[in-house]
C-alpha cells in the first residue's frame, strides 16, 4: 500500500496542484508530505478523499496496482530463469503506466532487464540512469531489483568496480535480504563475486561466490552452482590456493554430467583453460600444455586466442622457442578471423617481438615498458606479475640484474595489491 503515496505524489506534480490545496480539510501538510514520501500509511478513509480530490478512483487504482504487481513480478522471475518472450511487453506497459507510481517504476526496472538480455544496452542505460535520479537507497523492493538490475548492467558494460559499488549499496541497507527471494540473492550474490573477480579483489570475490553457491546448491540450481564453481576455482587459483583451485574445477567437472549437452563445450573450455592456469602458476609446463591444448578443442577457430597466448607463453617459459614460434603463427592467423582486446594483442606483441631473431635489448625495454605500462593502466595485477616474471627473468639471462630487479619489485607491489584488494571493497 505504501506505492500510493508515490502514485499521489506523481499525480498531484502532474496536475500541478499544490501540497496545501490537496491536503485542505483532509490532513497537515506536513503529514501529507509523509503519506507521499512513504514514510507513514495512512487510513483508507484519507486515501480515497485525497485521491478523489485529484480526480482519481481509489478503488480502481489499487486494484490494478495489486494486479499488475503480480505480473510484473512473474515476468521478472522469469527473466531471471531465462525466459524471454513469455510477456506481452507493449500491453504491460501501457497498464504499467496508467496505474503509474511504483508500478510503472516496478515495469521500467524489470524492463531494462529485459533490454540487456537482449543486448539493446543503450536502450537500457538511458532508463536506468533516469530511475537513478528518483532513487535513493531504501529498504524496498523496487530498490532491490533497481540495484541487481544495476550491478548486472555494469558487469556487461566492464564497469566492474561501479557494480560492485552498485551492490554495496544495497547491502549496506540492514534487512536487505528479506527483500528478495533465496534464488534472486543467489544471481546478487554471484554477480557481485563476478564483478569483484573481473576487478582483481579475489578475497571479496570468493566470499560473494560461496554465499551464492551454498543458495543454488540449496535450491537444486545446477547451473548457477556451476557458474559458482567456476568463479572459485578462478579465485583460488590467483591466490595461489592450488589444491582448492584444483579441487573446485574437478568439482565442476563432476556437476557437468546434470547440464544440457549443448552447454557442455563452454564449461569443458573453462574448466581445461583453467586447469591449465593452475598448473602454469605452479610451473608445471608440460601439465599446462595439456589443459590448454584441450581448451583448444571447444573453440571456434575465431575465438581461440586465449589459449594460444597461453601455449605460446608455456613453451616460452619451458625454452622451447620452435613450439612457441608454431602457436604464434596459429595466433596471428586467429587474429585476422575475429576480434580481438587490447589485452590480447598486447601480449601477442610481446612474444612476436620475443622470438624475433635477432634480439636486441632495445627491443626488449620497449615492449617491457610498454605492455607492463598498459598492464598496470588497467589494474590487471595478475598479467602485471605474469609478465613481470616473465622479463625480469629474460633481464637476469642477459646480466641486467638492476632491471630485473626493478620488476621484481613491482610484481611484489601488484601481488599486495591483490591481497589488499579483497579487504577494500
Amino acid at each position: 500500500m505504501n506505492a500510493l503515496g508515490t502514485i499521489l505524489k506523481l499525480k498531484r506534480i502532474e496536475k500541478k496542484i499544490r501540497q496545501e490545496d490537496l491536503c485542505q480539510g483532509i490532513c497537515t501538510t506536513s503529514y501529507l508530505s509523509r503519506i507521499e514520501n512513504n514514510k507513514t500509511i495512512a487510513n483508507e478513509e484519507i486515501y480515497r478523499l485525497l485521491f478523489d480530490r485529484l480526480g482519481l478512483d481509489y478503488d480502481k487504482i489499487f486494484k490494478l496496482s495489486s494486479q499488475l504487481d503480480k505480473r510484473i513480478e512473474k515476468w521478472y522471475e522469469d527473466l531471471l530463469n531465462r525466459k524471454y518472450d513469455t510477456e506481452n511487453i507493449d500491453e504491460l506497459k501501457e497498464l504499467a503506466f496508467t496505474a503509474g507510481g511504483e508500478t510503472s517504476i516496478k515495469f521500467e526496472i524489470v524492463y531494462c532487464r529485459y533490454l540487456l538480455m537482449n543486448n539493446q544496452l543503450e536502450e537500457a542505460e538511458k532508463i536506468l540512469m533516469n530511475l537513478r535520479k528518483i532513487f535513493r537507497p531504501e529498504l524496498s523492493r523496487n530498490f532491490f531489483i533497481y540495484s541487481n538490475v544495476l550491478v548486472y548492467y555494469y558487469i556487461l558494460v566492464g564497469g566492474y568496480s561501479q557494480a560492485a559499488e552498485a551492490g554495496l549499496a544495497l547491502t549496506r541497507l540492514v534487512g536487505y535480504e528479506n527483500l528478495g527471494k533465496d534464488f534472486e540473492l543467489g544471481i546478487f550474490n554471484y554477480n557481485l563475486g563476478l564483478s569483484s573477480l573481473k576487478h582483481g579483489y579475489y578475497e571479496t570475490a570468493l566470499n560473494y561466490a560461496e554465499k551464492a553457491l551454498s543458495i543454488f546448491k540449496d535450491g537444486f540450481y545446477i547451473d548457477r552452482a556451476m557458474d559458482c564453481l567456476i568463479i572459485l576455482g578462478v579465485c583460488h587459483n590467483n591466490l595461489k590456493n592450488w589444491d582448492k583451485a584444483i579441487y573446485s574445477f574437478e568439482l565442476a567437472k563432476r556437476t557437468l554430467q546434470f547440464l544440457p549437452e549443448k552447454v557442455h563445450e563452454r564449461y569443458w573450455y573453462m574448466i581445461s583453460n583453467n586447469l591449465g592456469n593452475c598448473h602454469e602458476y605452479k610451473g608445471e609446463y608440460d601439465e599446462a600444455v595439456h589443459y590448454y591444448l584441450q581448451a583448444l578443442k571447444y573453440l571456434a577457430d575465431q575465438n581461440k586466442i586465449i589459449p594460444l597466448i597461453n601455449l605460446i607463453r608455456c613453451y616460452y617459459n619451458m625454452g622451447d622457442l620452435k613450439s612457441a614460434r608454431f602457436w604464434l603463427e596459429s595466433a596471428e592467423r586467429t587474429i585476422k578471423l575475429g576480434k580481438v582486446s587490447k589485452k590480447e594483442w598486447i601480449q601477442i606483441d610481446i612474444f612476436s617481438t620475443l622470438l624475433k631473431e635477432p634480439l636486441s635489448l632495445e627491443e626488449i625495454n620497449d615492449i617491457q615498458k610498454t605492455s607492463i605500462q598498459y598492464f598496470l593502466s588497467i589494474e590487471d595485477w595478475i598479467h602485471t606479475i605474469r609478465y613481470c616474471g616473465l622479463f625480469a627473468k629474460l633481464y637476469e639471462s642477459q646480466n641486467r640484474y638492476k632491471q630485473a630487479n626493478e620488476l621484481y619489485k613491482i610484481a611484489f607491489q601488484a601481488n599486495e595489491k591483490i591481497k589488499s584488494g579483497g579487504d577494500s571493497l
